[in-house]
């Protein structure tokens, strides 16, 4: 009888580890931050040449800029970050999830709302007093103040993840704010325009740096992005975390996994003693992945985890 029961707890502790291991090695969705980071930039350097007035300084070259920002804001920007905000939701990336939905859903309100007041101006339609209708600008600094202090949240998440997306989340608060202040001064709304063109270099990189290591490091930092040493999540040197943007390899989710061969096993640690970098760090303490080996092998044997241990 306590065959059986024991037998059923580790059955019940392989469901457990299979079931958070399958993601990482058959991820439903590709990693979608370079799509959402590249759009996110993109879209941001756009409306930042009107801050900045590098296109210009007259109301032609500012009304120019803003006809071509404000179709990127509703689409490149605000659309396919949706689309990678969705993305994360399927790989379980909490940060990812909320950041790229709230600032895909950002820019298109913004687009949209700009869109209507031209909409409005063009079939001739005005205010209470008779002018153009327009948008509020306290309420504009009220929103920007206010997606400002939602960014300074996400920022405080960052510490547990890589400085190089800590910069890039600090300097959009920054951003923020400046644009803010900026509405009623015109040299913080240019300071605010060049920490935005600095904010969309960050993404750039981060965006370069996620596709190199995928694609050719696949899933080695290649190029680093820093890490904070509070980081409690070690996973593949501390470059994939609970509430990541990055994603998990196969090679580094299986490492030290009792489910490989010994063949396997051999050539992933000779290629972790010749490679430059480790290919990883893992800690058993820090996922779970790491134990499905020892899960199965339990099972297989029939035998309880102490006797194992």
């Amino acid at each position: 009888m306590m065959s059986t029961s024991s037998e059923r707890d580790n059955r019940d502790t392989v469901a457990k580890e299979i079931r958070a291991l399958a993601p990482h090695i058959h991820s439903p969705v590709p990693n979608p931050a370079p799509l959402g980071l590249f759009a996110f930039g993109l879209t941001t350097a756009l409306l930042q040449m009107k801050h900045t007035r590098i296109t210009g300084n007259t109301e032609s070259d500012l009304t120019g800029v803003e006809n071509i920002v404000w179709g990127f804001a509703m689409f490149y920007g605000g659309f396919l970050q949706v689309v990678a905000g969705l993305g994360e939701v399927r790989r379980n990336n909490l940060f990812g999830y909320t950041a790229f939905l709230s600032y895909g859903g950002f820019w298109m309100s913004l687009g949209t709302a700009e869109i209507l007041v031209k909409l409005f101006t063009l079939l001739g339609e005005t205010d209470a007093l008779g002018g153009e209708i327009g948008i509020n600008p306290k309420a504009a600094q009220a929103m920007l103040i206010m997606m400002g202090v939602f960014t300074f949240l996400l920022w405080v998440c960052t510490f547990k993840q890589n400085k190089a997306l800590s910069l890039l989340i600090f300097s959009l608060m920054m951003t923020f704010f400046l644009l803010a202040a900026g509405i009623d001064d015109y040299r913080t709304d240019k300071a605010a325009g060049w920490v935005g063109i600095f904010t969309s270099a960050v993404a750039f990189f981060i965006g370069g740096a996620e596709l190199i290591n995928d694609i050719i490091g696949e899933g080695q930092e290649i190029i680093p992005l820093g890490h904070f040493d509070t980081n409690k999540f070690k996973f593949a040197g501390y470059f994939h975390a609970p509430g990541r943007i990055q994603s998990v390899s196969h090679t580094s989710a299986l490492r030290h996994s009792m489910m490989l061969d010994q063949d396997e096993d051999d050539k992933l640690q000779k290629q972790e003693q010749e490679s430059p970098k480790p290919i990883s760090s893992y800690n058993d303490q820090d996922a779970s992945a790491v134990r499905l080996g020892k899960s199965a092998l339990v099972l297989n044997r029939g035998t309880s985890d102490e006797a194992v241990e």
